[in-house]
């Protein structure tokens, strides 16, 4: 019993080296993939406003507010941190990381993913370029669990190969699924802000109906930031909705008359 115990505290102690030691590169592979986050991030709303023609409203907005309109580095922090303090190869014992049935996953999605993920993004343009929207958007959905358990697998091999625990892994494979996810870290969020833009544009869409001060007209409510919030009319002419900004204090989410607000029947003081 007490060599079982005093075992037992040894693979304690050297896993702990073992996560002391890895604690910088973890710290700068956590720095590194909160950047691709961002970026992607910056590229989905950058990518969303354009399809509004609305790119200057990105230079009016502080910066906190604009990585505030993008979920994605949310997700991609998160999913990043997990897989990084998580890692099976920090924390197990080395002679039991190859033969584990979660490296082989990782392995075969190295090997196949790649092809696969290049395959599935080319669905989303054609489905866009024929106007099929919604699809286009729920195939980019699927594209993004695949992208991150090709990450996750990538980092897996190379945390295994460079930490000497089986030389004989192949990298070329690895270096192919980087270059690929780096690629998809753009065009998965462009193709997505583009996509959600253009089923935001449509009079049906779930963004809000306001109205303006004096104005009869019925509009949508494309992004508040603090004093200044963008809207652009319902109904409008070409590719682009106008889209333009106005006071807060001059919106309200019912029609406007003789000083009231009119919304759901019910009268609602102006400014109220």
């Amino acid at each position: 019993m007490r060599s079982n115990d005093n075992k037992k505290i040894e693979e304690a102690r050297a896993n702990a080296r073992r996560l002391i030691e890895q604690g910088p590169k973890v710290f700068i592979a956590l720095f590194t993939m909160t950047g691709a986050a961002y970026l992607s991030g910056s590229v989905y709303t950058r990518s969303y406003f354009s399809a509004f023609g609305a790119s200057w409203v990105l230079e009016e907005v502080p910066i906190a507010i604009y990585f505030s309109q993008s979920w994605i580095p949310l997700l991609l922090i998160l999913f990043f941190g997990y897989v990084a303090v998580t890692n099976r190869t920090l924390i197990e014992g080395l002679g039991h990381v190859t033969t584990a049935t979660g490296f082989k996953i990782a392995v075969a999605a190295v090997r196949y993913g790649p092809w696969f993920l290049v395959g599935l993004l080319s669905i989303p343009t054609l489905l866009s370029a024929l106007d099929f929207v919604s699809a286009a958007i729920g195939f980019l959905l699927v594209a993004i669990p695949l992208l991150l358990l090709l990450c996750a697998s990538t980092l897996e091999l190379f945390v295994v190969r460079f930490s000497n625990i089986d030389r004989g892994i192949d990298l070329s494979r690895a270096y192919l699924s980087l270059a690929v996810i780096t690629a998809a870290l753009y065009v998965v969020p462009a193709q997505l802000g583009t996509n959600w833009a253009r089923l935001d544009q449509q009079d049906t869409s779930s963004l809000l109906n306001v109205y303006l001060r004096d104005d009869p007209t019925t509009y949508k409510l494309l992004f508040a930031a603090e004093t200044r919030w963008y809207v652009f009319p319902i109904r409008y002419g070409g590719n682009e909705p106008p889209v333009k900004a106005v006071a807060a204090t001059d919106v309200s989410f019912g029609l406007v008359q003789n000083g009231s607000a009119i919304q759901s029947g019910t009268e609602v003081p102006q400014g109220q």
